[in-house]
């Protein structure tokens, strides 16, 4: 039997065992019947969005609207002096800070505390002449039409006393911040020193990713409402329950009068996370001019109004025995932050991925007057697998090894940076269906080896790993007499298919068909919901549904209770919800003859996820593989990856479709960071100079070839489904994987991103550089 045919069958022999207990370990004796969870189903809200029956926040319309168009800053640093504003038509309102309400400073997050609530914008944007950054909203310009707000915005000017401004990581002095990212700052272990004089081999190198832009294809907007002190807004948000304890604080606000909704995202990718000033604007804007408001930010205003990925630089230094085992592993990271404290934690691979005895990593940050950064997919990790599976690379050539192999051989067997246990983890099944399914054997090894013509053909592989998490969320749970369920969440629809994996569980859990379950989502108003990201949707509203299906039990009970139903007298841990109905040791009822018989048209019930108590003592994590082919032009310098390959542990798959749907965005992503992204800004004014796709380059259908995805599909006993978070995975490891193929391909080491033709058309870029990691 091959390594792949052996994995599958230890997966297959591990679903069947982890499929039968619940949640709290007890076997399920119900396993056998579950058939909902693990099945391909298409999406439920596929055909509404292909028809355009899905309705997007730039798409709401009130009567009385107004358009709202933001003007900003063209300085990096300094006050506003004056703003001039000629006359134009159409315009109801022009909002400065001359005019503006107070609002409260706040981070988006108005009652999170540590990093995760520092992780928002709080400055006090149009209710000071103070300049931040440049682009930061200086006017907010009403009228009757969006294109007379846009012509009058065109004419505003303002004057400026400009201060002095630190635009480039290299103006500030670096320190190691209190938070980064829910991130230790420094982890010290061992002698690294004396371990890399010792070692048969090293790799000291430093790697840099640039300022990256999300450019979701929905680009931020707002709509808000006002009907006496009660405010409804219509937002683009990744976390409408967060914006609306944000507007509640920041303009003094009752919670209960302010309901949020944003049921459909066309994308966030973590951008749409914190609320932008944009939000609380058209929010004040709507107040001061007693009409509801609609601002839509042009594309050039995202890249200006709202933060992207920090560039990072790593300086990293490894070490190995002659048997290719890690002796010393330095990490030193930097990244740039605001006033609000947000870095990106590139530093996280690091300390999880691999075994080592010897070890030293921090992350530092150091401050600039730039746009608060922001969540990117895979924040932290993306850019810092980066430099550690590009290292670990260089390492594999200097040790003469297959780059595979040494991962393999460095697998830890407990948490290197804690000790404790794995919930689960099978990153070496992963690497096993990858390396078959891509033929990673039948590589040729030494680089430059492998042409087409002018073509250099190159293979290169990297790792992934992503912290899994379960997050705070609530759910209420409608059980209507025609036996259907209604499931209510404050979380939304971005597009990785939540609604669907949700209707999957819940069908699950009540033992009914997919087709009587229907997921709503997107009001801020039905339970209180802490999900703006960290791919943790699926595993946190699972256990909310758990809890709320256990409340339904109990309130069912209640109804049969003194009645002739074979349920009477039943105790909770004696029955089960499955075939359409409630069921115990002497048979059962559908959940429409209960209702029926107690004359109740519904059942309504709420469930909160649980705090994850078996994770706390565990290290819960995502994994993957990732194998590529890349050809890299002779004469221009041009990479294009011809070939993917992408394996991965994300615990049990609750649907194969979306999952590998994800897994192919995130890679895509991936391609994007390696090849063609970068925010240009001009660090001598704050000026981004890319402000558009045009300029900004995405993967387009030409430069994304095919890719297949796997699973090893073993469910993890101590996560909610058995599943882990996925969504981010993905992107983690691509850009590490495109440039070892492209140093397998051409012998030339890219070490900064993206990987473009002018730098592969460079002849000293294999100089390390003179500096010491110690």
């Amino acid at each position: 039997m091959n390594l792949a045919a052996r994995g599958f069958t230890l997966a297959g022999k591990a679903l069947t065992r982890l499929a039968r207990l619940l949640p709290d370990g007890r076997p399920d004796p119900l396993a056998h019947r579950r058939a909902e969870l693990g099945r391909p189903a298409d999406r439920l809200d596929g055909r509404a969005k292909v028809t355009g029956a899905v309705r997007y926040t730039a798409e709401r319309q009130l009567p009385g609207l107004a358009y709202a168009v933001v003007v900003g800053s063209t300085v990096a640093r300094g006050r506003v002096t004056a703003v001039h504003v000629p006359r134009a038509p159409g315009v109801l309102l022009v909002m400065t800070h001359d005019n503006a309400p107070a609002m409260k400073r706040t981070p988006a997050y108005a009652t999170m505390k540590g990093p995760l609530g520092a992780a928002a914008l709080s400055l006090p944007v149009l209710n000071t002449d103070e300049i931040f950054w440049y682009g930061q909203p200086i006017a907010v310009v009403v009228a009757e039409s969006l294109e007379q707000a846009r012509y009058a915005a065109s004419l505003i000017h303002a004057d400026y006393e400009p201060w002095p401004a630190r635009l480039s990581m290299a103006d500030g002095k670096p320190y190691t911040p209190a938070h980064a990212v829910l991130e230790e700052p420094v982890t010290r272990r061992g002698d690294v020193r004396t371990a890399l004089k010792a070692a048969a081999a090293t790799v000291e190198a430093e790697y840099t990713t640039p300022l990256e832009h999300h450019n979701a294809m929905e680009p931020h907007a707002t709509v808000a409402h006002w009907e006496g002190e009660r405010l409804t807004v219509y937002d683009t948000a990744q976390y409408p329950y967060g914006v609306k304890e944000m507007l509640a604080k920041k303009f003094s606000l009752a919670e209960e009068n302010v309901r949020v909704l944003a049921p459909f995202i066309g994308g966030g990718f973590g951008g749409k996370t914190p609320a932008w000033p944009h939000v609380w604007l058209t929010v004040a804007a709507a107040k001061l001019s007693g009409r509801p408001v609609k601002l839509v930010l042009s594309r050039a205003d995202v890249f200006a109004m709202t933060g992207g990925r920090a560039p990072t630089r790593s300086r990293v230094a490894l070490g190995a025995d002659a048997k290719g085992r890690l002796t010393a592993l330095v990490h030193d990271a930097l990244a740039p932050c605001t006033t609000d404290e947000f870095a990106e934690a590139a530093v996280v691979a690091s300390r999880h991925l691999y075994a080592c005895p010897n070890v030293h990593v921090v992350q530092q940050v150091v401050r600039l007057d730039r746009i608060q950064n922001a969540f990117f997919r895979g924040p932290g990790v993306a850019p810092g697998s980066f430099a550690l599976e590009s290292a670990m690379d260089e390492l594999a050539w200097r040790l003469d090894l297959d780059p595979l192999e040494l991962r393999l051989r460095n697998e830890p067997e407990r948490d290197p940076m804690s000790g404790i246990a794995f919930t689960s983890r099978h990153l070496r099944e992963a690497y096993t269906l990858g390396a078959e399914a891509f033929g990673w054997s039948r590589r040729t090894p030494a680089p430059r080896a492998t042409r087409d013509g002018r073509w250099l053909i190159g293979h290169g592989m990297a790792a992934a790993i992503n912290p899994d998490a379960v997050l705070i969320a609530g759910v209420k749970l409608r059980l209507s007499a025609d036996g259907t369920v209604t499931v209510r969440s404050s979380t939304n629809e971005l597009g990785a298919g939540t609604s669907t994996a949700q209707s999957q569980a819940t069908a699950d859990r009540l033992g009914l068909p997919l087709d009587r379950i229907r997921f709503e989502q997107g009001d801020s108003n039905v339970a209180r919901t802490r999900i703006p990201g960290a791919s943790a949707a699926t595993t946190t509203l699972a256990s909310a549904v758990w809890s709320a299906r256990d409340n339904l039990v109990r309130e069912l009970l209640k109804l049969v209770r003194d009645t002739d139903s074979p349920l009477a007298g039943r105790s909770f841990e004696e029955v089960n919800t499955r075939d359409g109905g409630l069921f115990g040791p002497r048979g059962g009822e559908s959940y429409e003859r209960i209702l029926a018989r107690a004359g109740q048209e519904t059942v309504e019930v709420a469930g909160k996820s649980a705090l994850p108590y078996q994770t706390i003592k565990r290290g819960t994590y995502s994994y993957g593989a990732h194998f590529c082919e890349v050809r890299v032009d002779e004469e221009t310098g041009e990479a294009r990856v011809t070939r993917w390959v992408g394996a991965f542990d994300g615990g049990r798959i609750v649907n194969p479709k979306q999952a590998t749907s994800q897994m192919r965005g995130g890679i895509i992503m991936g391609i994007g960071m390696a090849l063609t992204e970068e925010t240009l800004l001009d660090e001598r004014t704050g000026l981004i100079v890319n402000r558009g796709l045009a300029e900004y380059h995405v993967p387009t259908h030409a430069d994304v070839p095919d890719i297949d995805i796997h699973f090893v599909d073993r469910p993890d006993p101590q996560t909610p489904l058995g599943a882990k978070g996925i969504g981010e995975l993905g992107i983690v490891g691509v850009a590490a994987a495109i440039a070892n193929a492209v140093y397998h391909a051409t012998g030339e080491r890219v070490r900064s991103l993206p990987i473009t033709p002018d730098k592969l058309m460079q002849q000293d870029w294999n100089t390390v550089g003179g500096y010491s990691m110690l």
